[in-house]
């Protein structure tokens, strides 16, 4: 699935027809969650960053650890 896929898949989980104070609430409880998030899950991803950027030969960035 490619990015814009995946956008498609997403935006089609929100509602269609709601208030502008609903799409505003809505926004600000999204970014809370991904905020708390991040925080919880900060060490995790970091290991998971280093390890992925350990993985990639500088020779040839293009190239992924499983090719």
């Amino acid at each position: 699935m490619n990015d814009d896929e995946m956008t498609d898949e997403l935006v089609r989980l929100l509602p269609r027809h709601i208030s502008d104070e609903s799409a505003a609430v809505l926004c600000d409880f999204l970014a809370e969650l991904s905020m708390a998030a991040d925080s919880h899950y900060l060490c995790q991803i970091r290991l998971y960053r280093e390890e992925s950027r350990s993985a990639i030969d500088p020779d040839q960035p293009w190239q992924s650890h499983g090719d």
